[in-house]
Formats: structure tokens, sequence, C-alpha cells
């Protein structure tokens, strides 16, 4: 290949990454969130879809670090299981259907993440295996009901390649 080849390439490529930073995402609406300002959260145990047994806590107990890094009040894992354990409820998905008015009054938080795990653990391939981790997440004000944020996250051994 000569030096023109080269730098048509170079252009080329220049060009694509440019337009794929060019291109826009709809920005999302933080209104409520800074209109709501939570400083205290409880963090529910996770509804887990994924056929691994151990996924739900294990998501949990990496959830609650960065919130609490970030400046939030992050209500004890272990207060928050105790609590739902002593009223009888044992499984996320009951957990997740106490209504934030109830939530409010035991704990006392602004907000409650509602966090759901899509994905978990190694799949293998022939010659190759993938950990992976996917897993959606809402942040409710609990005065009000509203949901303050949403989104998804993925993560996966097989990003560095």
């Amino acid at each position: 290949m000569n030096t023109r080849s080269i730098r048509k390439i170079l252009i080329a490529v220049a060009v694509v990454v440019l337009a794929a930073g060019c291109a826009t995402k709809t920005p999302y609406d933080y209104s409520a969130f800074k209109e709501s300002r939570p400083r205290s959260i409880v963090v529910l145990p996770p509804i887990n879809k994924s056929p691994e047994v151990p996924a739900s806590y294990s998501v949990l107990s990496y959830a609650t670090r960065p919130l609490a890094e970030a400046g939030y009040y992050v209500m004890p894992v272990t207060l928050v299981a105790e609590a739902f354990k002593e009223n009888g409820m044992t499984e996320p998905n009951d957990m997740h259907a106490t209504s934030a008015e109830k939530l409010r009054h035991i704990f006392g938080a602004d907000a409650a993440l509602y966090i759901t795990v899509s994905k978990y653990g190694t799949v293998y391939q022939v010659v190759n295996s993938e950990s992976l981790v996917a897993a959606q997440a809402k942040l409710v004000d609990l005065k009000t009901g509203k949901t303050l944020w949403t989104g998804s996250a993925q993560a996966s051994s097989a990003e560095s390649n």
C-alpha cells in the first residue's frame, strides 16, 4: 500500500468517527430528580430473572457503594433485609410490590431504588467463556410515587476484547 491509500483510509475513518461523535442521543430529563432532591435511598433487593441463584444479593452488594460515595445516605442492606424478613417478606418480588407510602413510613427514606437483574453468570462457548451482568433500575420518590430516574446497564468480561 502506498501513502495515498493509507491517507485515504485514515481520512475515511476520521470522517466516520466524527460522524458517530456528532450523532446526538436524546438527553435524559432529570427535572423530576432535581425537583425531588432525594438525600436518602433504600435499595430493595433486586428481582432475579436470571437462572443464577446468587444474582440478586451479589448485584445488591455492588449497587449500594456508588450511591453512598455519591453522597446519598443508603439504608443499610442488612437492616432493610431484616425489616422485610420480620414482616414475612423474603422474596424480592414481594418487596418490590410494597407501596411507596409504606416504604417511606417504614424506612423514612426519600427514594427507593428498584433493580431487576436480567442476565448474570458465565456463558460457555466452544473455545471461549464470557461472564456478564445486565440489570435495569428505577429510582422512585417515596413521597409522591413518581419515577425520578430509570436506566439499564450491562457489563461483560469480553468487553476488553
